[in-house]
């Protein structure tokens, strides 16, 4: 007999709320769940700009606050901290899964809670201060309270066990996944239109994702200056992406160093130019020192693009021996690693044959059915609970 349908509500807040790595998981995770045979999905936000709310996920939403981040923070916290709960808001739910790092107190609802990253305790001068002070307080309880935590790499899943002081059992690894739409782009009026969109030219170096001090970016810029004063490289560098907190720097950086066109930073760009994006830039570039899991990096190799990359955090575990892991600090390592690849044409192809074989590991179809699976041991093990307490 076929199993019973868990109906589960998942936070699309993040979708709404962010244009970062959080918004892009929870809303591929929550779209590949309305396909799973197993999971019943609806969905709840929390969010000032309902406008960004995808047209599918409103049929289907089971309850909204029209609260900004900040209020919905400050409540939820509250409401941790003073005992109540939101049960009546989920009723009719088996379970909720928070998909960033705000977990609603419930009391007879059990929780899944996904943690991206705790660079918070690892980096706080990367944080404003009164994200700090939040994530500081709240994400123990979070932590403790969440009846099961995803890690998105198993990086990440050791920096909560350590730092967070959760029990291992209790945590588990499950990777992210690239969209199918992202996969190489062959089409030369397509590339060109979207190089004249943004106002590049060829070839590139391309960059993909929030402007923000763990990126790495005034490295990335310095190595880029160096390596325009050689007569033989002819490269432009493009940052996609936009400004993120304490982003400043980067800014004055690329000042400084006086790159001029060299150097084109195009802001946000939309899920439909970004596979044309990454097929047309000749290297992939992401210098970041703290990754909780990297995923433009991997949908750049989906699109056949070579790979640059810190060897740092999670992005080895993600990126394996398909790019060139550097080290995040040593700046004489990524100049000499981009002149071998804007200059060597068979390496980049053979990159680009290892990143195409490694991507294809990673899929959203995947995310969702080990998702799938944690939500009914979760359930399956409340079940149990109450049992035992009322045999």
């Amino acid at each position: 007999m076929a199993e019973e349908r868990l109906r589960v509500c998942i936070d699309y807040s993040p979708v709404a709320n962010t244009r970062t790595g959080l918004g892009r998981y929870a809303e591929a995770l929550g779209r590949h769940l309305l396909d799973r045979p197993d999971v019943d999905a609806s969905f709840f936000v929390a969010t000032a700009t309902p406008e960004r709310v995808p047209d599918y996920a409103w049929p289907r939403m089971h309850t909204r606050w029209a609260w900004g981040t900040r209020r919905w923070r400050a409540t939820v916290l509250a409401a941790h901290l003073v005992g109540v709960s939101f049960d009546r808001r989920f009723a009719g739910v088996d379970l909720v899964h928070c998909t960033e790092h705000l977990l609603v107190p419930l009391r007879r609802i059990p929780t899944v809670f996904t943690i991206h990253d705790v660079v918070y305790v690892t980096h706080p001068e990367w944080h404003l201060p009164w994200n700090h002070r939040f994530l500081r307080a709240a994400m123990p309880i979070f932590a403790r309270r969440a009846r099961a935590i995803i890690a998105v790499s198993e990086f990440t899943r050791q920096e909560v066990i350590s730092l967070l002081r959760v029990p291992p059992e209790k945590v588990h690894t499950v990777h992210e996944g690239v969209d199918p739409r992202f996969r190489p782009v062959r089409d030369p009026a397509r590339l060109a239109e979207v190089r004249q969109r943004y106002g590049l030219r060829e070839p590139y170096i391309l960059f993909v994702g929030a402007i923000e001090p763990r990126k790495n970016l005034g490295l990335l810029l310095r190595a880029f200056a160096a390596l325009c004063r050689e007569p033989d490289f002819r490269h432009q560098l493009v940052i996609a992406g936009g400004r993120g907190w304490l982003c400043e720097d980067v800014f004055a950086t690329a000042g400084q160093l006086n790159l001029g066109d060299r150097c084109r930073f195009i802001g946000h760009v939309p899920d439909e130019d970004l596979p044309a994006l990454y097929s047309g830039a000749e290297i992939y570039a992401w210098p970041e020192r703290y990754a909780g899991f990297g995923l433009p990096p991997l949908e750049a190799m989906a699109c056949g693009t070579p790979v640059a990359a810190a060897a740092a955090a999670s992005l080895p575990e993600v990126i394996g021996d398909a790019g060139l892991l550097l080290p995040p600090e040593d700046e004489r390592a990524w100049v000499e690693a981009l002149r071998r690849l804007a200059a060597d044409a068979s390496l980049r192809q053979r990159l680009a044959a290892l990143g195409l074989e490694r991507a294809r590991r990673f899929t959203w179809e995947e995310t969702a059915r080990r998702t799938g699976e944690l939500y009914r041991a979760v359930v399956e093990e409340q079940s149990r609970r109450r049992g035992a307490r009322h045999p």
